[in-house]
């Protein structure tokens, strides 16, 4: 079982350090030092350079396939590079398509269409939708609609490109049904839908938030000029409940009030999505997070001079009614919890600046935990029961009598990925029990096929 385990782990790593590479544009130029007599011109470099990166490209793709042939579980490395490949081109993360199809097409070569047909349709899933968006485009140009193009606040219109994917082609990803769109979004959606439907009759779309993403402009008060925030659909949403206000009372919105405002239902996605908006990198942090349980000195300014004002509630004051600035050996910066508890507050950061125009603000991702790896592990052996499933009835059909030696190694000769003849022995009861095929009276060792 050990060795089972250690094959399945060997290909899931393998996907990882494809994907890795894939989506490296550093690793991508990287080149071996090489020297030559008649260095070229400066107008032939970028040329060289080009043809040196194609050249590393291709041998690494070997080296992989090099390892890929002698991996078992080459059903656990289709699950997770093709899980990757997915996120590559939905979040724009591929640097070479060219390159992505050339390394599919040796993976054809090895194990067959069947093992690239999901993937090969995600590609062309890519160029549909350019197809589509180029079509809906013209439409929406020449319509006299006024959802047309949409419309922001401003007056100003709003653009939206849509990737039309296939099904059972992508990876299930996870949906918010109650988000609240803002009506520029709506409009869109409602003007897409209506095309869509009058183009391709009888077909039915459902829109995917999860890997979505927007350009929102901000204007910040010390901010000379506006700045474009690139952030995803949910990130977007959050933002735009502190359009106008900081909550109704001034003193912020809790996670509660923003949960209501967007409709995400999923509390670990809007924390996520709040700590990076918060307490992301330095430059990216464009809300502000109060917690509930901060001391007051780290809410109030601390001044470094007596006055004459009143004491504060809550201050030590000296008998003249002025206020001593504490000992700076006292101060101490109170560190911001990660977390995010309900009673937290965020607010607007006034006091946002920044030299970019453009900002990109990554979102929190969850790392991958065992749970999870699990979970695709599984999905990985419940496929597995339908291949044993396929061979064993198969090997019945042509065969209609054998027994259970003979059964075992032909279905092991048949399967491409490693079995124990335990696992073979229950899918067999189990087609028993179905009805596909039963023992031979007399003699239980051997099996009859049950047309």
């Amino acid at each position: 079982v050990d060795v089972f385990y250690e094959g399945r782990r060997i290909a899931e790593l393998l996907a990882k350090h494809v994907d890795a590479r894939f989506k490296d544009a550093k690793a991508q130029a990287t080149t071996s030092p090489t020297t030559t007599i008649n260095p070229p011109s400066s107008s032939q470099m970028p040329l060289l350079a080009s043809a040196i990166a194609v050249d590393a490209n291709e041998a690494f793709q070997t080296e992989i396939l090099a390892l890929f042939r002698h991996v078992h579980s080459k059903d656990v490395f289709e699950a997770f590079y093709k899980r990757d490949l997915a996120k590559r081109l939905l979040t724009g993360r591929a640097v070479s398509t060219d390159m992505e199809k050339s390394f599919l097409s040796k993976l054809k070569a090895e194990c067959g269409a069947g093992y690239t047909s999901k993937m090969e349709g995600m590609f062309k899933d890519m160029e549909l939708s350019r197809d589509i968006m180029g079509s809906y485009a013209a439409y929406a140009s020449s319509s006299s609609s006024s959802l047309a193009g949409g419309s922001s606040s401003s007056g100003k219109a709003v653009d939206m490109d849509v990737q039309v994917l296939t099904t059972g082609y992508w990876p299930v990803y996870p949906k918010y049904p109650n988000i609240i769109l803002p009506p520029e979004l709506l409009a869109l959606r409602s003007k897409f839908e209506s095309y869509y439907d009058d183009k391709y009759q009888g077909r039915r779309i459902v829109f995917q938030y999860s890997l979505g993403h927007c350009i929102v402009k901000a204007i910040f008060p010390k901010s000379p000029a506006p700045k474009e925030l690139i952030v995803n659909v949910c990130q977007s949403l959050v933002l735009l409940c502190f359009k106008h206000e900081d909550g109704e009372d001034g003193l912020g919105l809790t996670l509660e009030d923003i949960g209501k405002r967007t409709g995400i239902e999923d509390r670990s996605e809007l924390e996520r999505v709040l700590q990076s908006l918060s307490m992301g990198r330095e430059g990216t942090r464009v809300l502000r997070k109060v917690d509930y349980d901060a001391p007051e000195s780290t809410t109030t300014a601390m001044t470094t001079t007596k006055s004459a004002s009143p004491t504060k509630a809550g201050s030590s004051g000296g008998k003249d009614g002025t206020t001593d600035a504490p000992s700076p050996r006292k101060i101490k910066k109170q560190r911001i919890r990660r977390n995010v508890s309900p009673h937290d507050r965020f607010l607007f950061q006034s006091s946002f600046t920044s030299n970019q125009r453009r900002i990109r603000i990554t979102n929190i991702t969850m790392k991958e935990t065992a749970e999870e790896r699990t979970k695709t592990h599984a999905s990985v052996s419940k496929d597995r029961l339908y291949f044993i499933d396929a061979a064993v009835v198969r090997i019945m059909k042509a065969r209609k009598t054998i027994d259970h030696r003979g059964l075992i190694g032909e279905v092991l000769a048949q399967l491409k990925f490693p079995a124990l003849s335990a696992d073979i022995k229950k899918r067999i009861e189990s087609l028993i029990e179905r009805e596909y095929m039963e023992r031979v009276e007399g003699d239980i060792s051997k099996y009859k096929y049950l047309a």
